[in-house]
């Protein structure tokens, strides 16, 4: 919940759909100014839309102004909004690589040093959406692997070298979610695939799909005055993957 009368400003990425849609629907029904950025507009009722390409400075520069052009702060930012990417090591092409990182971890970290001078201030909350394959090897996501890796360790980075300014640094580490996005790319997933090393992907608890509405409780629980004491974590929701 806020923690003050004054409404915090909360900034979710991939607001349009998945979790980042759930987490900027439970701010808002807190009460909080939330502003949604996306590619696309579909963002929940009650929360403003900022079109951003998060894979891009200069969009993700003039977001973060239109974001803080009313209120001139920033209390907390989650950084959700991610691409997937399965299939074999040989034939991912330059572009899918740059694609995938540029998304999954440049955009958070751009994203966190335009809104750092605003965190400062609010002595705010960062929750990144890392993933499970951050945090266990798994085949056929090289790059999307190597990417939520970095973020993983961006996270705990932050987390210590912000910690003197009174920002908490926190990621989620989601395992297979009930999303569309997962839905489709799972459906082109290769059927020749070593089966024992596909396997990695799926060794969750029966029926343990994860919902975006959990997933964004999660992340509204860490920007909460609940989660003080909490900063550095990457907390798994995995069915038992890790």
């Amino acid at each position: 919940m806020s923690d003050s009368a004054t409404p915090r400003v909360v900034v979710v990425t991939g607001a349009a759909s998945g979790i980042g849609f759930a987490t900027a629907e439970l701010f808002r029904d807190l009460d909080d100014v939330v502003y949604g950025l996306d590619i696309a507009a579909t963002v929940p009722d009650g929360v403003t839309y900022v079109e951003c390409n998060v894979g891009r400075r200069e969009a993700v520069d003039a977001a973060i102004a239109a974001c803080t052009s009313q209120h001139g702060r920033i209390d907390v930012l989650a950084n959700v909004a991610g691409v997937v990417q399965f299939g074999r090591f040989a034939d991912i092409t330059d572009a899918e690589w740059d694609r995938v990182h540029a998304v999954d971890l440049k955009g958070p970290f751009m994203l966190i040093q335009a809104a750092l001078p605003y965190l400062k201030a609010s002595r705010g909350v960062v929750v990144n959406v890392s993933s499970v394959a951050g945090n266990k090897a798994q085949p056929y996501t090289a790059a999307y692997s190597a990417a939520k890796g970095g973020l993983t360790m961006l996270t705990k980075s932050l987390a210590l070298e912000l910690a003197a300014d009174g920002i908490r640094v926190n990621a989620i580490c989601p395992g297979t979610v009930a999303t569309p996005l997962v839905d489709e790319v799972a459906s082109r997933f290769p059927a020749d695939l070593d089966a024992r090393a596909a396997d990695r992907l799926m060794a969750m608890l029966p029926g343990a799909a994860i919902t975006p509405a959990e997933l964004g409780s999660a992340i509204v629980y860490l920007a909460s005055a609940e989660a003080r004491m909490v900063t550095g974590s990457v907390l798994a929701f995995d069915g038992g993957m890790t």
